[in-house]
């Protein structure tokens, strides 16, 4: 891949220069303010909000307004597109400095299409929304562009670079789920069945078993703590199939959160309190409620997963002999019936094969514990790309300080930039 602009500038402008105007005068800007704070020392922060074609291979379908929120250091400097879940956060180990274009993901809260639509929510579409904030934006910022995300805003990085390769002279991205054969899930099961020690696993499975023996009792402590806080349960049933479902969740959801070798010795055993199992599952996975309100929230996600981008579904021979409700902690049961949800093999299928077999310039990190890593995105390294696996969590910082280096120099040569001071924010 060539790469265009000059070189990039060391620090930020000083002073740094309102670029209001200039994003107000972007002919697919509906609105920007800015939000700059007494934190904000070393840039200058836009609130704006991009009119977005609701379809954009149907334009009379209407259109949409997506919040991007735009840290500014300075026009010649590079930089970063995050696309994101709530239009804030910080960028993953991209220590040197930038400005950085975070767009919010449509259908979100500041970005929602009214009326709903979910029919417009699909891989394709995201990525043309990325690519027409990084078009515009372009008048503004013409050095080096890279992009990057974490886990389900690393995928949306990814599906952006496949269909606009360009756009970005490179991508980097940790923890990002690959289920491009959906209706294989051997690997996260051989995964999980390879996790710690024998001893490990054979605690969790317990716990799980106890907990839904116990089930009585802990639901009755789910109900207590739904009505406390206020959630219903209209989507998934009733507390009793949410309850099931943050069982069946508990094996994936402690090696995504809480694998570090000294934890398992913590997981209650069957002679523990109903209490202390509740706490524990509480902690684990029951925090994840399945309540209206977080699957609303979410719902973008579990649909785009259950019609185009997969979800694991992990067998549990071991529980099976306990469960009310097999089958049922799926996509389908947490998007509301009257939305219609086709899955197409085929889509995550393309974007595997155009990062293993086409794409150029792309980092991913993954943990070794964290079951996402059990279908990681596969590169060509002669492309000038590679895939890190580090220790426990999916995490730059877990990383060894060799890879940590090597990867910073990597992207800092993609974005053409000499050693510079550590950016803050």
């Amino acid at each position: 891949m060539s790469f265009s602009g000059t070189p990039a500038a060391a620090l930020p402008e000083t002073p740094i220069t309102d670029i209001k105007p200039r994003l107000a005068a972007l002919p697919e800007v509906a609105s920007v303010r800015e939000t700059t704070s007494w934190e904000d020392w070393d840039r200058r922060v836009y609130e704006v909000f991009f009119t977005q074609p609701k379809d954009h291979r149907d334009p009379a379908a209407g259109t949409f307004r997506q919040k991007v929120v735009v840290y500014h250091r300075g026009e010649r400097l590079p930089t970063a597109l995050i696309p994101t879940q709530h239009a804030y956060g910080d960028p993953l180990g991209i220590t040197f400095l930038k400005n950085e274009v975070r767009v919010e993901q449509r259908f979100l809260p500041g970005s929602e299409l009214v009326p709903k639509d979910l029919s417009k929510l699909n891989i394709r579409q995201l990525a043309d929304d990325l690519h027409r904030v990084t078009v515009a934006m372009k008048r503004i910022y013409d050095q080096r562009w890279l992009s990057t995300g974490m886990a389900l805003t690393g995928e949306v990085a990814t599906y952006h670079r496949r269909f606009y390769p360009n756009d970005v002279v490179g991508t980097y991205v940790v923890g990002a789920r690959n289920d491009a054969h959906n209706d294989d899930d051997s690997a996260y099961e051989a995964h999980l069945a390879q996790r710690n020690t024998p001893e490990c696993r054979e605690r969790i499975e317990s716990f799980q078993r106890e907990a839904l023996i116990r089930r009585d009792e802990l639901v009755e402590l789910y109900r207590q703590y739904a009505q406390q806080e206020g959630f219903t349960f209209q989507l998934v049933g009733s507390v009793d199939r949410a309850f099931e479902i943050s069982v069946t969740d508990f094996q994936w959801r402690y090696w995504q959160q809480l694998a570090a070798d000294g934890m398992c010795p913590y997981i209650p055993s069957e002679t523990a309190t109903t209490a202390a199992i509740w706490d524990q599952l509480r902690l684990v996975s029951a925090n994840h409620t399945r309540a209206d309100w977080t699957l609303r929230w979410e719902e973008a996600n579990i649909y785009l997963a259950g019609t185009q981008t997969g979800w694991p579904a992990i067998s549990t021979p071991h529980l099976d002999d306990l469960l009310r409700y097999p089958g049922i902690n799926n996509p389908r049961t947490f998007v509301d019936r009257a939305v219609p949800m086709q899955f197409d093999n085929g889509a995550m299928a393309d974007i595997d094969t155009w990062v293993r077999e086409h794409s150029s310039n792309m980092i991913y990190v993954y943990g070794e514990y964290s079951p996402i890593g059990a279908e990681p995105f596969q590169v060509n390294e002669s492309r000038d790309s590679k895939v890190y696996v580090g220790p426990t969590y999916g995490d730059f910082s877990y990383l060894t300080p060799a890879d940590q280096k090597e990867i910073e120099a990597k992207l800092k040569e993609w974005a053409g930039v000499a050693e510079q001071p550590p950016a803050r924010g």
